[in-house]
């Protein structure tokens, strides 16, 4: 008998085995660029929040429209001039680790994004923490040093995530702790290298009974379009994001393939440098937007999908409001009368920089043919990322500023007014302390910015961003362009992939049916 039991042992094994092989469900993601790191603390670009969203989560999350949604935390309460939040968080959660998710991990996780000698890059967005006081395993109180009527909206950031104490405690030190991500997602980090692949795996112990219904997670860099949907169409992978604009159809056609489109909150503009002599003039900022017919941008650049511009920030961001005046429909006529008006009937030279990527320079071209027609004769310059980065982002003094036009685009990721102006449009926020390129500059837009943040009674917020907008939107410091809506090619029995409004790839709710 015991023979018989041995081999009957042995066969009941190598079927369980058979049976998990056949049932582990992996699901491959082709994207357009590579990660930059594994530590949300200090990232700065999409593409690796969105690998990093399957591994770490934040106290508050938003929804596919980006509403603000409750998560690690359950609720919240602030005092009258928003000086003061106190939060309540969710139990029964753990760390891929094992660690406890309690105050005590919040207190660690925004003190290390509030110490500004980290020199993380996400530290400036929360040097607004004063304290955090741990009131109970599933209460904290946290003090700011001003006023932050955007704060709740803040710690949505992507980079806001919650790490595990214990492994924020193991490795002090950058370097090591970006190789040892652990949150409380729905995915464990496998591996990563760099170029090729990151690799994810089931968290069994995620808090969401039932989740995530994938058991491994590949997600590849592939930055030529069409290589990114030949290797859809050939089954090579599940999903790809962004899916482009232009090869759309070649998705559509293909019975076994579906397109994913969701609105952004992803505002593309022609930055315009105000420190040049000629650009300084207001006239000549607001010819080069009647200049430009952003119903044909979006189509050139976007096949037509998406919405053209209508305020410094787009419709799906908190607080933003239409403006109309002046109306910056596309009217040439006008645009060579205010450039005649400010002196130059002759019109004049500027220099247009664009990255290299072909949606990007297929929309500079068409820039350059629309302000051609008004008489502005432009030199595009495309330049890759590295070097787009140096030259625009790195300058130390806004005199050597070379660009008089640059072609880009912000995505909002705390979906607040907030972090749609002030970064861009605050005086404060001078390239290189933010992302102000325009070097723009008007103490009443300043003003406005600043008291927005005074308060936590959303309509006060709204009354003071609305003045802001009514500025910005006048003195038009760049060319207001629109917001392309988000795409994402899959198989079509795949659902729960998508791209969250701000351009993050969302794949926890994968599941193939």
């Amino acid at each position: 008998m015991k023979p018989f039991l041995r081999r009957s042992a042995v066969a009941l094994g190598l079927s369980l085995c058979l049976a998990g092989i056949a049932q582990a469900q992996d699901l491959r993601i082709s994207a357009y660029v590579d990660i930059t790191g594994l530590d949300p603390h200090d990232t700065s670009d999409n593409a690796s929040y969105s690998v990093q969203a399957g591994i770490f989560e934040r106290l508050f999350q938003f929804d596919s429209k980006m509403k603000l949604v409750p998560w690690l935390a359950t609720d919240y309460t602030s005092n009258e001039d928003a000086t003061e939040f106190t939060l309540n968080l969710r139990q029964g959660v753990s760390f891929q680790d094992g660690t406890p998710f309690d105050a005590e991990a919040v207190k660690a996780n925004l003190e290390r994004l509030a110490d500004q000698t980290k020199g993380l890059k996400r530290n400036s967005l929360y040097k607004m923490i004063k304290t955090v006081t741990v009131a109970s395993p599933t209460q904290v109180k946290v003090t700011l040093n001003q006023s932050f009527g955007a704060f709740i909206n803040t710690l949505a950031h992507p980079s806001a995530v919650m790490w595990s104490p214990t492994v924020l405690k193991q490795f002090p030190e950058e370097a090591q702790l970006r190789l040892h991500p652990t949150g409380t997602g729905p995915f464990k980090f496998v591996s990563w290298q760099p170029g090729k692949e990151v690799k994810l795996t089931k968290f069994d112990g995620y808090w969401q009974k039932g989740w995530p219904k994938v058991d491994n997670v590949f997600i590849s860099p592939s930055p030529e379009d069409s290589t990114r949907v030949a290797a859809l169409k050939s089954g090579q992978v599940d999903a790809i994001y962004p899916l482009p604009s232009d090869l759309i159809n070649t998705v559509q056609s293909d019975s076994k393939l579906a397109v994913q489109r969701d609105e952004s909150i992803y505002l593309y503009y022609l930055a315009i440098n105000t420190q040049h002599k000629s650009l300084a003039d207001v006239r000549v900022r607001q010819a080069i937007n009647y200049a430009i017919n952003r119903d044909i941008w979006l189509k050139v650049a976007y096949a037509g999908m998406g919405k053209p511009a209508t305020s410094a920030i787009p419709p799906a961001v908190q607080f933003y409001a239409k403006q109309s005046d002046p109306d910056y429909s596309y009217n040439p006529e006008k645009a060579k009368a205010l450039l005649k008006e400010a002196g130059f009937a002759n019109g004049l030279d500027l220099k247009l920089w664009v990255t290299n990527a072909t949606a990007s320079v297929r929309a500079a071209q068409f820039m350059k043919q629309q302000l051609g027609a008004v008489g502005i004769r432009v030199t595009v310059t495309p330049m890759d990322s590295g070097a787009r980065n140096a030259k625009l982002w790195g300058v130390k003094d806004p005199k050597q500023a070379e660009y008089d036009l640059y072609y880009g685009g912000w995505s909002t990721s705390t979906g607040d007014a907030d972090w749609a102006l002030r970064p861009l449009y605050a005086t404060e926020s001078w390239v290189p302390t933010s992302y102000n390129v325009s070097y723009y500059s008007n103490p009443e837009a300043d003003k406005a910015i600043a008291a927005a943040l005074q308060t936590a009674d959303p309509a006060k917020r709204a009354a003071a961003y609305a003045q802001a907008q009514k500025i910005i939107w006048k003195d038009a410091p760049v060319a207001f362009l629109g917001s392309p809506d988000n795409l994402v090619g899959k198989k079509k029995n795949l659902t729960g992939v998508s791209m969250l409004a701000d351009g993050s790839f969302l794949f926890d709710q994968a599941e193939f049916k």
